[in-house]
């Protein structure tokens, strides 16, 4: 039963840690959050258009990325 508990404590603590990104073709990606904490605006936009590009087979017409406030 611990084992049970700490493995998912583990995979969740894993899904938070990471930046979630739907696709247009409804696909959800995750993006490390060192990535997204890390990266400009232009260049984090730039490689979410790609990598819808690359799931859906389109470029998408608009980013949209919200924030939560600091």
């Amino acid at each position: 039963m611990k084992k049970l508990f700490i493995i998912g404590a583990v995979t969740i603590g894993t899904i938070v840690s990471a930046f979630p990104f739907r696709s247009s073709c409804g696909l959800v990606l995750q993006i490390s959050d060192s990535f997204a904490a890390n990266a400009t605006s232009e260049t984090l936009i730039s490689t979410l258009k790609q990598l819808n590009f690359n799931a859906c087979g389109t470029f998408p017409s608009g980013i949209t990325i919200y924030t939560s406030p600091k």
